[in-house]
């Protein structure tokens, strides 16, 4: 199942940004090895917002969450996401499981 989560970086600089996705990185991967599976998938920055949108991909909210305290990154909130492939037939989602 996918994971859309959104965190705020006031003035974050792109530097930040990046120890912050790497912290995410090594966490889920720390996560992974301890036996609670999940992959993070990247993030997207929104400047204007001073907002940012990680996606992960797991089992559970719970283990995302773990992820985002290893990693000492704060967020607003985690919800379930289904992506849309513009490569599918029209009208599906894919589904990330």
């Amino acid at each position: 199942m996918e994971f859309l989560v959104e965190h705020y970086l006031p003035g974050a600089t792109r530097r930040e940004l990046h120890d912050a996705s790497s912290r995410l990185a090594s966490a889920a991967l720390g996560l992974t090895d301890g036996g609670a599976p999940v992959r993070y998938l990247g993030s997207t920055l929104v400047p204007a917002e001073e907002s940012c949108f990680s996606r992960f991909d797991s089992g559970s909210e719970t283990t995302v969450r773990r992820v985002f305290e290893a990693a000492q990154v704060t967020y607003a909130r985690i919800l379930a996401a289904e992506r849309v492939d513009p490569k599918k037939e029209k009208g599906q989602c894919q589904s990330t499981t």
